[in-house]
């Protein structure tokens, strides 16, 4: 007699029992595939190949240069923190064009970037 065992959907939270077979229950499977999507247009390779040119490096080092390696956001505070980022003012999906102006540019230490972007 083969038992016919189940699971629970692999959606956090979800207590929903399927199939072994399966992934995610009904309710789930559109979601995680929308949220996939999601991920794969906000990264795609243009955008991931760009971060990694000799031509936004060059232009990221000019950047922390012309603001001599100091966070913009801390100076502005009276704190002086050494810059490790370089934040893009009009974002790159927002505006391709301006991927590479320096005006465009500002260098950020690792916690106000991430406030920037509120994470």
């Amino acid at each position: 007699m083969k038992l016919n065992i189940k699971k629970r959907c692999n959606e956090v939270g979800c207590r929903e029992l399927i199939e072994r077979r399966e992934t995610y229950c009904e309710k789930h499977k559109g979601v995680v595939d929308k949220r996939y999507n999601d991920y794969r247009n906000k990264y795609d390779r243009e955008y991931i190949s760009f971060y990694r040119s000799p031509s936004w490096r060059k232009k990221r080092k000019e950047a922390l240069r012309r603001d001599n390696w100091i966070c913009k956001d801390c100076e502005q505070a009276g704190l002086y923190q050494i810059a490790e980022e370089v934040h893009h003012i009009i974002e790159v999906k927002d505006d391709w064009k301006k991927r590479l102006d320096i005006d465009n540019l500002v260098s950020l230490c690792k916690l106000c970037h991430n406030k920037r972007h509120n994470r």
